[in-house]
């Protein structure tokens, strides 16, 4: 499929949905709950090869960082020096796993390639007492959204924008609605979906597209 025919019906694909939920565009969703967000995966990560090295660990086309504390030291999860038990640092979660902790800190959530996504779910915990969560979101190094909540341990935070991101960031904080301060994030189980057509609606969108485009390319010819 050519550029011009991939931007065309990525942007059928966000008008249709905006139309459709009346959202201004570039409004990042946050929803809780798996599957809220994503329902066809595409990539998936699960962390359990990550024994190594946690910052810069790419799973089934994820790439993974974090800002804060070192590699896990064969603590079992990943991202935190070896200064607590694991249950100690994520509760909710068991195994290996992406956590750090440092001032500011944050795991952040790529395609490897690099290209934009527009769905993403992933299970968050902290290192505190209770789960006070803030994301953002960023494309091109512009932050495009941010938000904080409170939920259980392990509870499944999912973002969607229909302009899609190619960065998310993931912090943990000592009380609700903090945005900076010290920062004891985790998550597991992150799955990257694609866009869900909405209804008929969508194909006709799309189709105009199509039909948008090969007229402007049999009018470049003449």
């Amino acid at each position: 499929m050519n550029n011009i025919l991939q931007r065309a019906l990525l942007s059928a694909w966000a008008g249709a949905a905006m139309l459709l939920s009346g959202a201004a565009p570039a409004a990042v969703i946050a929803t809780l709950g798996s599957g809220a967000a994503v329902q066809t995966v595409t990539n998936a990560a699960h962390f359990e090869l990550n024994t190594a090295m946690a910052s810069g660990y790419v799973e089934d086309g994820l790439l993974f960082s974090y800002t804060g504390s070192a590699n896990n030291n064969g603590c079992g999860y990943a991202g935190v020096n070896c200064y607590a038990a694991p249950t100690d640092f994520s509760p909710a979660f068991s195994g290996n796993y992406m956590a750090s902790s440092g001032n500011n800190a944050y795991i952040s959530i790529r395609l490897a390639s690099g290209l934009d996504f527009y769905k993403v779910e992933f299970a968050a915990d902290s290192s505190y007492l209770n789960l006070n969560g803030y994301w953002k979101t960023f494309n091109d190094s512009v932050q495009t959204g941010a938000g904080n909540f409170s939920q259980p341990h392990g509870a499944v935070l999912g973002l969607a924008d229909v302009a899609g991101f190619d960065e998310v960031r993931y912090y943990a904080f000592s009380t609700a609605n903090k945005q900076s301060g010290f920062s004891g994030s985790a998550i597991d189980e992150v799955r990257v979906g694609v866009p869900e057509p909405a209804s008929g609606l969508l194909m006709a969108v799309g189709l105009w597209g199509l039909m948008a485009v090969r007229r402007k390319r049999t009018a470049g010819g003449n």
